[in-house]
């Protein structure tokens, strides 16, 4: 009888906890999603590749990134500008950017300073593009915003 009273009282909880989570993803504004995926070192530096994908519901027609590179000890280390391209609404891009600072050991975070660029339909501003930002890393290299 134990038993029963205690799934009684904990299934009502389960359940509302996951229509919560749903809620949740359910009500989350579309995003810029972008991810550090690969980074390596070359004769130049390090080059990283990027996954970009807009899940807005608007197309980018050019999106320009303002990054600040930072070293091992947490210094800056560069400032660098990155174009996107063109980035239709549901479109997934990969590209590749060269750091020329310094080999990708040396290099801790990229910090995505501002968006100075984004043009598109709609409702596409630079604002509404660096708000949009979800970023990420399969890197050693953190990625933030």
């Amino acid at each position: 009888m134990n038993k029963v009273v205690k799934l009684f009282f904990l299934g009502p909880l389960w359940i509302t906890q996951i229509t919560a989570a749903e809620a949740a993803n359910a009500t989350k504004e579309p995003v810029i999603a972008l991810q550090l995926n690969k980074a390596e070192t070359t004769q130049n530096g390090c080059r990283v590749s990027l996954i970009v994908r807009n899940h807005l519901k608007d197309e980018i027609n050019q999106q320009m990134l303002d990054l600040v590179v930072f070293d091992s000890t947490g210094g800056i280390a560069d400032f660098l500008s990155m174009k996107t391209g063109r980035l239709p609404s549901g479109k997934t891009r990969v590209q590749q950017y060269d750091l020329p600072s310094s080999g990708c050991a040396d290099i801790s975070s990229l910090l995505i300073n501002d968006v100075s660029q984004c043009e598109g339909a709609g409702n596409i501003s630079p604002a509404r593009c660096l708000d949009s930002l979800n970023v990420s890393s399969r890197t050693a290299i953190e990625l933030t915003h």
